[in-house]
């Protein structure tokens, strides 16, 4: 006579490994990016004055940096988003040079290096609120007077098959804009 294990824990047995990857939400995508568990930098000055708005939001324990650009050439004010991954191996203090070479003057030799680069799809940042806040003058080469805009974006929810999954959010962010006197 052959005794069998009772049904529940042979049903217990054949589901587990389903069960185990339900209680890991992050199991799905290689990388998970919650912009609330993120660093964020935003810039918007050069040495030559105002620039284009650079936003960064660096997920140290995920090896990756989302970068969204905000274009200051027209009021319509476009946003690009690009995720970059990183090496499992990388470091906070690679990340950080790594991100200082991208908008400053490129003193670091040794950052980390991107292992890939996804642009983020046409129409998955979004500008959703502007508000002038006030007019600045540039004290920098070429001077000029710039639009001081205060803007709310939206990016929305973004996965790449086991790469990384992006959860959407919101956040605001200043642009200045050239006020060209006609």
């Amino acid at each position: 006579m052959q005794v069998s294990e009772p049904r529940p824990l042979r049903l217990l047995a054949l589901l587990f490994p389903v069960l185990c990857l339900i209680a890991d939400p992050a199991e799905g995508a290689e990388r998970s990016l919650n912009q609330a568990k993120a660093e964020k930098k935003e810039v918007r000055y050069s040495m030559m004055g105002p620039r284009d708005t650079l936003l960064f939001y660096t997920f140290a324990e995920q090896g990756a940096v989302l970068r969204l650009r905000i274009a200051n050439q027209d009021a319509s004010f476009p946003v690009t988003g690009t995720v970059f991954l990183f090496d499992d191996k990388v470091t906070k203090e690679g990340l950080a040079k790594w991100l200082n070479n991208q908008h400053s003057d490129g003193i670091f030799v040794d950052p980390a290096e991107p292992k890939e680069t996804i642009e983020l799809p046409e129409g998955a940042c979004s500008v959703v609120e502007k508000k002038l806040l006030g007019e600045k003058e540039n004290e920098g080469p070429g001077g000029g007077s710039f639009a001081d805009y205060e803007l709310k974006i939206a990016v929305k929810d973004h996965k790449v098959g086991e790469k990384f999954e992006l959860k959407g959010f919101e956040d605001k962010a200043g642009v200045f804009l050239k006020v060209t006197k006609s």
